[in-house]
């Protein structure tokens, strides 16, 4: 893709991510993020009812589930997406990364991102690697997105954007030289 072609923003990072390649021209994902609802809240109604500390007694219980979960995924991640990837730049169209093994142009490949970590946040796309670099002595690849739910090219952007945002307030706070 050219940059005259970008329609997405793209920025520098370092994310740790999972891959997996798939056959030859297939595009079917394996990981389905669950939606990012924040899983049920109580309506200020029933808080009131309820005694002096059973809300923030639930609220913590939420918690330590929600890191028993991202435990999981992750353990679950790890044996579905055997390749671990590291992320150097990223946008709504594709990505940048490097890993421990090589691949063929052309080939499909599924990725899972993590794009926070409290609480976890992943994001999954499949793509094609459609050019390998050399950059700092080491071999990297361009995935251009093939197929994505829009809520996952929904959370990259997101990601993007609040990532330039903190670029800025950086550069605009940081003493000017």
């Amino acid at each position: 893709m050219s940059v005259a072609e970008r329609t997405f923003a793209r920025i520098d990072t370092a994310l740790k991510g999972y891959l997996r390649v798939l056959p030859a021209g297939s595009f079917t994902p394996l990981f389905n993020a669950s939606p990012a609802s924040a899983g049920p809240q109580l309506s200020e109604a029933a808080q009131d009812a309820l005694p002096d500390g059973v809300v923030q007694y639930l609220r913590s219980m939420n918690e330590k589930l929600n890191a028993i979960l991202a435990l999981l995924t992750q353990q679950s991640l790890q044996e579905d997406f055997p390749v671990g990837i590291l992320v150097h730049d990223i946008s709504g169209a594709g990505l940048r990364f490097s890993a421990g093994r090589d691949f063929n142009l052309g080939q499909c490949v599924e990725v899972v991102l993590a794009l926070g970590s409290q609480p976890q946040a992943l994001a999954g796309a499949t793509g094609v690697l459609i050019r390998e670099e050399e950059h700092r002595g080491h071999k990297v690849w361009a995935l251009e997105f093939k197929e994505m739910r829009e809520s996952e090219r929904e959370k990259i952007v997101q990601f993007v954007v609040a990532r330039q945002r903190e670029q800025l307030r950086e550069r605009h706070l940081s003493p000017s030289t």
